[in-house]
């Protein structure tokens, strides 16, 4: 399923839902590029980057959507623990998250 991410009061990013183990295993292992602008993991509290082939930014969220972690350019072959009070986890490819801070609360349509 695909919905947009809203943020920052107009920008918006096309987000693929993660929201069943299957779809959470793969994410964007094996690829050579995204084949999704982002993908939303739920749900989430800690990742790896093992197997994936490009960098990414990680955006660790609250039950409420507010970002509690923000993980620039982080590269393959990374495990980010359980990050605590994190319900959800956003990924896009690195730069995609430059202008969100932490506490910037998103939302999903």
């Amino acid at each position: 399923m695909i919905k947009v991410l809203k943020y920052n009061n107009d920008a918006t990013i096309k987000t693929f839902i993660a929201d069943s183990y299957t779809k959470r295993l793969c994410g964007y292992m094996f690829r050579k590029q995204p084949h999704h602008d982002a993908i939303l993991l739920k749900p989430c509290n800690g990742i790896h980057t093992f197997f994936m082939k490009f960098n990414i930014d990680v955006l660790f969220l609250n039950e409420h959507m507010q970002v509690i972690i923000k993980i620039e350019n982080l590269k393959p072959g990374q495990v980010v623990t359980k990050v605590k009070g994190a319900r959800l986890v956003l990924e896009a490819i690195e730069g995609t998250f430059y202008n969100i801070k932490e506490g910037s609360k998103l939302d999903i349509y």
